[in-house]
């Protein structure tokens, strides 16, 4: 779910967990990001913002959207006092109890994958993954999997040269959406940074196109 709409203009609540709330308007979005003009002066200066986790949340409506604020640099180099750009996070299928760490950030990624649960004699399942982060994946289309099968996953990150294939195992389970949160086991630190570097990149591009947009 979107909280965020393309064509500007909504207004929404920004939330600083334990450093300020303060009300903006979205001016506008791309896939992936989104620039907010801050209604009024926050109570900390917006530099303190910066790479922040944040959540967002309509002032009409009760959608919300949590994700990570980026300050923007401003022509005389100093921070601009008056925007904030967002970039969403991946909603997981159940609450985080611990601070989400690099290795940890989500984003969206809709790629075919090829599901082999442990065990399978022949063949395989096919489904989609949602989101992807250098430790997990979810996955719709896996809805025959228990909490705890491992199985084996193969996806492509960008192309077809680029593909990844994983062992992982059932940790998370959503039986109204057919979801399954997969926990990736046994990856070396040569293929976890390979995602990580994936991950930064696509968010990289989403701020890189929202900043075009603002020229």
């Amino acid at each position: 779910m979107t909280v965020v709409h393309a064509g500007g203009n909504e207004l929404v609540r920004v939330i600083v967990p334990r450093l300020t709330t303060v009300e903006a308007s979205v001016l506008r979005t791309v896939s992936g990001a989104a620039e907010l003009a801050l209604m009024h002066r926050a109570a900390v200066p917006v530099r303190f913002l910066h790479r922040r986790r944040a959540t967002i949340v309509p002032l009409a409506g009760d959608r919300r959207a949590d994700g990570t604020l980026f300050a923007i640099p401003g022509r005389d180099g100093r921070v601009r006092d008056d925007l904030l750009h967002f970039l969403p996070a991946a909603v997981p299928l159940a609450p985080r109890r611990t601070p989400q760490r690099r290795d940890n950030v989500r984003i969206e990624l809709v790629r075919p994958v090829a599901i082999v649960p442990e065990g399978f004699r022949a063949g395989w399942l096919n489904g989609f993954t949602r989101n992807v982060s250098a430790g997990g994946v979810l996955v719709a289309g896996a809805d025959v999997l228990e909490h705890g099968e491992r199985l084996r996953l193969r996806f492509e990150l960008d192309s077809g040269e680029d593909l990844l294939d994983v062992l992982a195992r059932v940790v998370r389970a959503d039986d109204d959406l057919g979801l399954r949160g997969l926990r990736l086991e046994g990856v070396g630190d040569r293929e976890r940074e390979r995602i990580v570097r994936y991950v930064f990149e696509r968010q990289r591009h989403a701020l890189a196109a929202l900043r075009a947009r603002a020229v």
